[in-house]
Parts: C-alpha cells; structure tokens; sequence
C-alpha cells in the first residue's frame, strides 16, 4: 500500500475516532455520590439545578397503600406511579408514633432522644440543631413548608430554615367545631402549595407538603366518603393520594417533574385496632411505626426498584441531599444515605431502628416504652420486655422474650445504651417545657396534650406497663372523640366512660380534668370546680387544671377565687404570658384599666405573640381617644392570629368612629363570621342596619345575640325599638319590659320606657304613656347628671 493511500486511511481513522470520542464527550455523564454510581439523569438535566419535593402524609399505614400489595390497599394510584418509576422501602420504620418528634427526626436525621422532641407540644426543636431545610436555604434554595395540622406549628421549631412557613390555622374553615384551627385537608394544603411552587418554579426549591387527612376523625369528603362507605379511613388514604396527584401534575406540566426529587413517606402509621389500640401514640407495634416509603429521584439507577433492607425515616434527610449533590448536615446525625441501596449497589446495609413511645408516661404516669429493631428481630423494652421474629410473625402476635431471653436481654442492654448515648449528646433541656394553655387546649382537642407527670425520671420498670393500661387509654380516646364529634347529647355517655377510668385508676390526672371540662361545657361550674380540684390533688402545677377552674370561678361571679386561681399559677410559673392576660381581663372587668394595661404589657414583653393582650392593648387605647394607636395594636394582633377574639370587633368600633358605616358591617360580620357566640358583634351589627331603616335584618341581629347573651339588656331595649317600627307594638312592650327587668341602670334604658310610652299612646292609655314618658325622662337627666360629675 503507498504512503499517500495509507495517509488517506490514517486521516479517515482520526477523524472517526475524533468524532467518536466528542459523541461519547457529549453523551450525559454519570453521577456520583460517593462511590456510588447514580448513573445519567433524565433529559440531560444539570444536577446543580435539582429540586426537592417531600410530602409527609400523616397517620398512614403502609399496607394502605397499592404499591405495597395488600388486598386492603385504598386506591392510590399516584404513590403507586411514584413507586414504579421510583424506589419503594418496604420496610421503613419511624422513630414515633406521633407527628411532631416523628417529622424532627425526618429533618434533622436524628432520633427523639438527640433532637430533644419527645412528645407532641410542650417540647420544642433547639436553635442549635439544623433541619434539612436550613441546610438547603444556606446552599440557595428557595424553601417553602405547607403544613396540615396545628400540633406542626412554627411555635415548635420546625420552620428553622423555611422562607415560607404555612402554619395561619383558620377556625372558620377548618373541621372539627369551635377548636377545629388545628387542622386543614389536603387540597387546603396543595392549594397554598402550588402558587408558591408557582413563584419559585425558575430557581431550586425545597417544598414540604404536609397531608392529615388520615388522622381521626375519619371524614374523607365526597366522592370517596361514598366510594369508600364503611372504610372511612381508606377514603383518606385515597383522598391524600389525590391530592398528590396534583402536586406530581403540576411538576410535570411545567416541565419540573424530571428536575425533582420527590420523597413521600408517612410520619408514622395507624393501630386501626390491632393489639388493642384503636389509634396510635401509645404502642410501638408495627401497626404504627412501620412507614409507607418512596422516592423518585430522576436518575438512571434508581429507577423501579424495591428495597427489602429495613430503613428509617431518620435517613430521609442524608439521602436526599446526596442526590442533589448538596453536602451532608454538618450535625451528627443517626441516618446515612440510602443510596447504595437505591442504586442495587449493596443489597442490605444491617442498619438498626430506633423507636419510642412517651404518650403513656407523659399523659397518664404509666411507662414509656422504646423499641430496638436489628434484622429480623424488634425489642420492645417495657416493665414486661417483648421481642418478636418479623420475618416469621409480621403481626407481632407470638412474644418470644422468655424462649429467647439471651438475645431478648442483649437487645434491651443495646437499646439502653444507645438511649443513655443520644440522650447525652442530645440538647440540655429533654423534660417538658411550658405552653401556654390555650395552645395546649388546642392540641388536647386532637388528643395529643395531656397533663405530663411531674416526675419522668422513675424506672420504667416501677410503673404501670401499657399493655395492662390499653383499655383505659382507649376509654379516654372514644370519651375524647365523642365529646368532640357531637357535643350536644353527648354529656352523659361521654361522663360515664370517664368515671369508669377514674374507678379503675383513680391516678389517671387527665380523667379527672376531662370530667371538670365536660361539667364546665354544661355551664355545672361547681361540679367543674370539683373535678378540677381532684386533677390539682394529684397534680398541683397541672396549669389547665389551674386556669381551667378559675374559668368556672369567673362564670360564677366569684372573681376573688379566679384572681386566686391565677396568682397561684404564676408562683409555678411567673412567666406564663397568657396567665398575665388573664388577669389583665379581670383588672379589666373591675374597671381597673391602669392594672389592665400593665397585665397584657407583661403578657407581650413575656411573648410577644399573645395577640389577645396586643389587641386589648388596642381597646383600651380606643378608650383614651388614640385610634391610631389602637388601630396598629388590633392589625398587629391579627398579623400574629388571624382568629383571635373580639378583633374584628374592635376594627368595627373603629370604623364606626370614622363613620365609615360599610367597614364598620364588614368588620363585624367577619367577627361573626370567625366566632358564631359573638354576640356583641350581632348587637352592632344589628344596630347599623337598624340605623339604616332595614329593621327586619336588626330584629334578626338583635334576636341572634340575645340567643347568645340572653342578659344583654341593651339588645332586649333596641330589639324592642326595632319591633315598634317595624309595627309590632305588643312585641315592643315585651323586650322593653324585659330590658328594664335586666338592667334599669342601663344607659339605654330610657329607651325602653320610651318605647313602652309610645306603645300605651297606641293603645289610647294616656296615662300610661305619661308616666313612662316621665321615667324615662327622669333616667336620662340622672345618667346625663352622673356623666357630668367628676370622678372621685
């Protein structure tokens, strides 16, 4: 062959194989992490531009759902579609069966006893820890939270980290009756949700939808109540799963499905029934530590896959940032990532599984109980420790503790170990923390509050073990929900399940206080007196107890033993802010403002977000004359709590000064609008509409408010007003009558003589008509006298 042909044939060679090496150049690179190969990702996507998308769906069992193959699976088609493009965990255990500690473990990657949040509320997530989010806020996402139930509120912690945090709780929308801001649905949540994914969709974001619908009561709205009549609890599941299904659209219409990592995982699972328990909280069976578990992530290797290696929920946290190639939490944490696993690199990485249960010591005195899972075996340590063969006995019903005590006893000393080692490194303050107890009053309405007994350092093993207490717990849950779900009639059967508690065990603090609620509910304010005092007998700090029975002295009329309930609170804690408020209230009814104004002052230098003190603050300022101010305080307060009392209320006065009359309607119907036992709202309300000549609307109103206040004179006198011109004479007579029976002293009580008047000259009884014209003008001259005079 010549030279030049040979050079033709080189040249040729070169240029394929230059072309060959910039098509491979071109080709998508595989991703690392680690020494594990992630492999390309869809569409070419730049990993430096991943998302993450994490929803957590609240009190759902794993074998609720399709992907994990039960024959009484709901229909969840969109878990299951992330489950087939995705990798499943089939075995994920959480660290508690309860949702606040159960979501700090999933962020910080940490187990309750390190991350320090034991139980629902009364603990709060430390500064010093770092949450998934802040982690990815500092390496530049944009980060958004979009939380269902009030028990995850900001007050806890958990919105370390987040731009956006939607916690605004509305009691007007929300389910459940006059406490029902503790929760909002699913489509609530994905509503708030999709306009903030919305407004970041350009730049890399963390979102965090959070979904409740399956914590009882169970109530699924139409069409999967009637698709699912007889399983209420599966048409949540359902409707959960339709929300996703909302979320994962709109990732894909705007093009973002294959730029995000989405997790999906449950906080922690639902008795249902099983060992006795008919909810969750108080065992750590599998019924309610066992997870639904799935993460689609948009790269080659971890493409439809199922796990079989046991997981936790504590490893959410440091797998997610290894696939956006974000660098670890810098905290020490007990998860590690999962993606050997999720790749098929290692079958199995021999992890162990912390769990624990502190609802029966907390809320009854009983023993708490902790869980240790190590393969196929899970320790439950308690007064009598159980261990169970998963493998062989998945439903956890043979106790192998006594046939295999060797190992039984090995574990219980690993378990404790490892508490005693988390608990060290954990923060400081690892007891129960003070709330304020209108916020404990809220998350009691959802069962999760209770009365947290003094002393939670006895030995587990000297107190009373759960199994031998379920009834009675379960007892305290059907007299809890049954009170909550109709309370009308309900007092009785409700009473009787509470007695039967307090006869079997009568330590049980919160049976006693519960009877004292349901009493007060009744307007039976000694025998709430009572009930109240037998809960402070064995808990003399129990500050619902306290407050709650210096509420019933109040509705008595006896302020001197509210002011004294009060006080005594504050020697157990003097810098309860809501006590100070309180207090405020009564210096205020006593006519006491400068003591009033020094209270709620107190209240907000103690936190500054008791919007009830701010607002009364606004109130008296409204008093002095200084609408501006008093404006500012009231707008404040609603910043703080979009629901709080009487603000509205006050906006109307307000306006009303302003002669803005249609702002002064607005604000008034949103204070009914927000609280229906707002009778001072119905009042001026109806007081516009009569002013403007609509009289049938002022009857109405006036009636409205005197159903709530039957004591309200001044709506018997302009009721009475409003009867007269609107041609009811007779009816007139009768509510004036009643308005003077009331209150004779009232500054409008010469209107109900004038009334009376007017009806006896329609009647032709002159002489009638004088003499209340008479003491009608007489009681106006006495009130115009008493106004003039200078005060003492």
């Amino acid at each position: 062959m010549n030279r030049r042909v040979s050079a033709t044939i080189l040249l040729a060679l070169l240029v394929t194989v230059g072309a060959a090496v910039a098509w491979w150049r071109a080709l998508p690179a595989n991703h690392m992490s680690g020494n594990t190969n992630l492999g390309r990702l869809s569409g070419g996507t730049d990993r430096g531009r991943l998302n993450l998308v994490v929803v957590t769906l609240d009190t759902t069992r794993a074998d609720r759902l399709g992907a994990y193959g039960s024959p009484r699976a709901a229909g969840t088609p969109t878990f299951d579609r992330l489950a087939r493009e995705g990798v499943l965990f089939e075995q994920a255990m959480t660290s508690a069966p309860l949702t606040l500690p159960a979501h700090a473990t999933m962020f910080t990657g940490q187990f309750p006893p390190a991350h320090g949040l034991r139980d629902n509320g009364g603990f709060f997530l430390p500064p010093e820890a770092t949450t998934l989010a802040e982690h990815l806020q500092h390496a530049g996402f944009k980060t958004g939270a979009f939380v269902g139930a009030f028990v995850l509120d900001s007050k806890w912690g958990l919105d370390q980290g987040f731009d956006r945090y939607a916690d605004d709780f509305n009691v007007s929308t929300a389910r459940g009756g006059s406490l029902a801001s503790v929760q909002r649905r699913a489509d609530e949540v994905v509503d708030l949700a999709l306009p903030w994914l919305e407004q970041v969709q350009q730049d890399r974001f963390f979102a965090w939808l959070h979904f409740y619908d399956a914590h009882t009561p169970y109530a699924p709205p139409e069409p999967f109540a009637t698709q699912y009549s007889g399983r209420p609890y599966d048409g949540e599941v359902a409707f959960a799963d339709a929300q996703l299904g909302r979320v994962v659209e709109f990732l894909e219409r705007r093009g973002l499905l294959d730029r995000t990592v989405i997790a999906v995982l449950a906080d922690h699972g639902e008795s249902l029934g099983e060992h006795g328990e008919g909810t969750h909280g108080f065992f750590v069976y599998e019924s309610a530590l066992r997870a639904p578990f799935v993460i689609r992530a948009p790269f080659e290797h971890t493409r439809a896959r199922r796990v079989a290696d046991l997981v936790r929920t504590a490893d959410l946290a440091p797998t997610v940032l290894a696939l956006l190639g974000v660098d670890p939490l810098a905290t020490a944490v007990s998860g590690t990532s999962l993606l050997p696993l999720m790749t098929g690199d290692r079958p199995e990485l021999n992890l162990d599984a912390y769990a624990e249960a502190m609802y029966p010591l907390h809320h009854y005195g009983w023993s708490s109980l902790r869980a240790l899972r190590a393969g196929r075996f899970k320790l439950i340590d308690a007064p009598r420790p159980e261990l169970y063969d998963l493998e062989q006995d998945p439903g956890e019903t043979h106790d192998l503790f006594d046939s295999r005590r060797a190992l039984g006893e090995r574990m219980q000393a690993q378990l404790r170990a490892l508490d005693q080692r988390m608990a060290a490194a954990g923060p400081s303050v690892t007891a129960p923390t003070s709330v304020d107890p209108e916020v404990r009053e809220r998350l009691a309405a959802l069962g999760y509050v209770g009365s947290f007994v003094a002393n939670t350092a006895t030995s587990t093993d000297k107190r009373a073990d759960p199994k031998d207490k379920i009834h009675l717990f379960n007892l305290m849950t059907s007299a809890r929900e049954r009170a909550k779900e109709a309370p009308e009639g309900a007092f009785n059967y409700v009473v009787s399940l509470l007695e039967q508690v307090v006869r079997e065990d009568p330590d049980v603090i919160d049976a006693w206080f519960s009877l004292g609620n349901e009493h007060f509910k009744q307007e039976r304010f000694k025998d709430a007196i009572g009930y109240f005092k037998r809960a402070l007998a064995l808990k003399p700090d129990y500050d619902l107890a306290l407050i709650n029975m210096a509420h019933s002295y109040r509705r008595l009329g006896d302020d001197d033993a509210a002011l004294a309930g009060y006080e005594h609170y504050l020697r157990v804690d003097p810098k309860n802010a809501w006590v100070h408020y309180q207090i405020g209230e009564i210096c205020l009814d006593r006519g006491d403002v400068a003591c009033a104004e020094r209270r709620f002052t107190t209240a907000l230098e103690i936190d500054a977000k008791v919007a009830p003190a701010r607002n009364a603050l606004g109130a008296l300022a409204f008093r002095r004359g200084d609408v501006a101010t008093a404006e500012r305080y009231i707008r404040a307060a609603l910043e703080d709590r979009a629901d709080v009392r009487v603000a509205h209320f006050n906006l109307g006065l307000i306006a009303e000064a302003r002669e803005d009359l249609a702002e002064a309607r607005r604000e008034y119907e949103r204070e009914l609008e927000l609280h229906d036992d707002a009778y001072r709202a119905a009042f001026n309300l109806g007081r516009l509409h009569q002013r403007e000549g609509r009289h049938t609307e002022a009857i109405s109103l006036f009636g409205r408010a005197l159903a709530i206040n039957p004591r309200l004179a001044e709506a018997h006198f302009y009721l009475a007003k409003a009867q007269l011109d609107s041609g009811l004479p007779m009816e007139a007579m009768a509510s004036a009558r009643k308005g003077l029976e009331i209150d004779r002293r009232s500054s409008v009580a010469a209107m109900g003589l004038f009334v009376i008047a007017d009806v006896h000259m329609r009647q032709g009884d002159i002489a009638g008509a004088e003499r209340a014209l008479e003491q009608g003008r007489a009681l106006e001259l006495a009130l115009e006298t008493a106004a003039r005079r200078p005060p003492n």
